[in-house]
């Protein structure tokens, strides 16, 4: 008999081989290739009567609508079908398993599916792998436990997994039925859509508002400095709901007073410091390089994976930004693999211990940091992550950022001005950073610039002559359009998109919108299928998703584009993942809302096939659908314009897997392309 470890993918196992060292000869080592089982189609739960297109796929009805399976199939995914047997054979002579899948539950589920598909009944066993250093995976063997205490994320990622089935093919096929063009509804997808929607929507309705802000020129003793009118009071005339100024000629009357001899009202000097930021959730990485670098949500997932994989940080996928104390002693070793510049060395602490170590604060996982590993061979983009994963770990070690924070008061002509400014005292962290902050988290609005310009140090009572005054005319801005950085942000927090103060403290709490390890998929789902389009940085939506957002809101199906909904559902996932909610029970609550949502489907118009003929990449002059000839039923096909060839058409089936697309007879639908004449 022997001791089987299933790694969830080839590169992890030989890190386990060459972590474990000597010992991975008491061993047989193998591996998955992620998920190696996947979820039946429909047509696994559909009756024979069902007739069938010319690829032999049943056709889509809407009759046939909700299917619920009441037992769940999975089949081996054909390319993966050779190393199942491998991993069934193993298991025959095997007394122990252990599950090595990575330390999430989708790691859980898919060896743990494995191992029900083979009917495996040894003793089975977990090892949860932060890392793939020597280290790491040697302290992780010695740490094994029970794979059964992990059994409700299997259950979690099951309940999500069947959830997202349900309500994309019921609903996938009732708005396509129904429509006459192929749409897509997914449990997150379609909110994560609508979040775009409606940001542009918001954008294109935005009617800037002009207002006035007013600035005395003054002179002190010991320098110039500009300060802003501060009104006694803005709830009279002149200004809007939001106390901004909006009468010019007040501005002007106001800035004239800035003229002549006034005094300091009031100066205070605070010294203040600030520890450096908490090291990086895979959220919060995506987000700063979006920012910095323009890359996209799924390229920092695959190059943060790829840097576990070879082996110099720690678990990716992580929605934590906090780290367990006892990692504190692998301090010493981390600090000195890194390169930090020889003027900063003496300045790291390896002792010091940063709000960030905090086990109250860990989760499942713990933030991404460098493993102390050495590093060569690093691509353009691996070399970016990794040189933003180091310093915000090697920040946690440096010296506070410290400086005097100024504000005055003055009194001019019966008017009240204020200037604020800061004095660096020593940079500390921020010199690992060339002085600026190593998140970018601080204000990107202006506001931090105005707080950091100079202004002298004064005394209550002192002379101040005021050299003149100036009008800055502004507008009000509307929100910026979403990147990728900044819909992952929001995906994170959708606390933010909610206005009912209950549900926003809650979700704030608890709940995202997805989860850390399937944000970026979803957004590379939502511009395969052409509903966002990316302009430089910019995520836009599209007419076709637009049009499929106003259509669920139309019929009565909006908590289907709701993020509250679907964040609400991602916090009873967590129940289930906790062991506090029986994965039963979610499942089954999210089957009654899909019979519901697809009744709603059935009686309702079909308006969406008329918003859809312009999907954003395609053409407008897409014809009305009709009936397919070749599928008959309920399937249709429309007309629509080759995009190579001007004045060349051909006919899409809405069933985009039952034949190819058919050519062009003088405006009507004519044979599939292949076929003989």
């Amino acid at each position: 008999m022997s001791t089987v470890i299933i790694a969830e993918k080839p590169s992890m196992a030989r890190a386990i081989r060459e972590g474990l060292g000597a010992a991975a000869s008491r061993y047989e080592i193998t591996n998955a290739f992620g998920h190696i089982l996947e979820q039946a189609e429909p047509d696994a739960y559909l009756p024979d009567s069902v007739p069938k297109t010319a690829k032999g796929k049943k056709v889509w009805r809407i009759e046939d609508l909700p299917i619920l399976p009441q037992e769940w199939i999975k089949f081996p995914k054909r390319e993966a079908k050779d190393q199942l047997k491998k991993i069934g054979a193993l298991l025959k002579q095997a007394d122990t398993v252990i599950n090595a899948g990575d330390p999430d539950r989708e790691g859980q589920l898919l060896i743990d599916e494995i191992l029900e598909h083979f009917r495996y009944r040894g003793r089975m066993q977990r090892v949860w792998l932060k890392a793939l250093d020597r280290e790491n995976v040697q302290r992780a063997f010695a740490a094994l436990e029970l794979n059964d205490k992990y059994r409700p994320l299997k259950d979690a990622a099951e309940a999500r997994s069947q959830s997202d089935w349900m309500v994309g093919m019921n609903l996938t096929r009732a708005v396509t039925v129904r429509s006459g063009d192929l749409f897509s509804i997914g449990r997150v997808q379609t909110p994560t859509l609508a979040l775009v929607v409606r940001r542009d929507l918001e954008i294109e309705n935005f009617r800037p508002t002009d207002y006035f802000e007013v600035f005395a020129e003054c002179r002190h003793a010991k320098g110039s400095f500009l300060a802003k009118w501060q009104p006694a009071s803005t709830d009279g005339q002149g200004f809007d709901t939001e106390g901004r100024l909006i009468d010019r000629a007040l501005a002007e009357r106001i800035a004239a007073k800035a003229t002549g001899t006034g005094q300091v009202a009031r100066f205070e000097v605070k010294e203040q410091k600030q520890s450096a930021p908490l090291p990086f959730s895979l959220s919060a990485l995506q987000k700063i390089a979006s920012s910095r670098y323009g890359l996209s949500a799924q390229q920092v997932l695959d190059t943060c994976q790829a840097l576990y994989e070879k082996k110099v940080t720690s678990y990716p996928r992580t929605d934590c930004r906090y780290l367990p104390e006892e990692q504190l002693a692998d301090a010493p070793k981390i600090l000195g693999s890194l390169p930090i510049p020889e003027g900063l060395r003496a300045l790291v602490n390896p002792r010091q211990k940063h709000a960030a170590w905090n086990n109250a604060k860990i989760t499942a996982h713990n933030a991404i940091v460098p493993t102390g590993e050495r590093v060569s061979g690093l691509s353009e983009v691996e070399a970016k992550i990794y040189d933003l994963i180091w310093k915000s770990y090697v920040a946690l070690f440096l010296p506070e950022y410290r400086y005097k924070a100024l504000s005055a008061l003055v009194e001019i002509n019966g008017e009240t001005w204020k200037a604020t400014g800061r004095q660096d005292l020593d940079l500390g962290w921020k010199k690992l950073y060339g002085g600026h902050a190593g998140d970018d988290e601080e204000e990107a609005d202006g506001s931090a610039d105005e707080s950091r310009a100079p202004i002298p140090v004064m005394q209550r009572g002192d002379a101040v002559a005021g050299e003149g005054g100036r009008v800055q005319a502004k507008q009000t801005k509307p929100p910026a359009h979403f990147t990728d950085g900044s819909l992952i942000d929001a995906m994170s927090n959708i606390h933010k998109f909610v206005t009912d103060p209950e549900a926003r403290a809650k979700l704030k709490e608890t709940s995202g919108l997805g989860t850390e390890a399937t944000r970026a998929s979803i957004l590379e789902t939502l511009l395969a299928r052409q509903y966002l389009q990316k302009k430089g940085k910019q995520l836009l939506s599209t007419p076709k998703g637009r049009a499929l957002i106003a259509y669920l809101e139309k019929q009565g199906l909006a908590e289907f584009a709701d993020p509250v909904t679907t964040a609400r559902w991602e916090d009873l996932l967590s129940g289930v993942a906790e062991g506090r909610i029986p994965a039963n029970r979610f499942v089954g609550a999210v089957a009654d809302r899909v019979k519901e949502a697809v009744a709603t489907m059935k009686t309702g118009s079909a308006a969406l096939a008329a918003q859809s003929q312009s999907n954003g990449k395609g053409n407008s002059k897409s014809g009305k659908a009709v009936t397919c000839p070749i599928c008959k039923g309920s399937a249709t096909v429309r007309r629509l314009e080759s995009k190579k060839k001007k004045g060349v058409f051909f006919w899409s089936c809405s069933d985009r897997d039952a034949h190819p697309l058919l050519a062009d007879d003088h405006g009507k639908p004519g044979k599939p392309f292949g076929a003989r004449a």
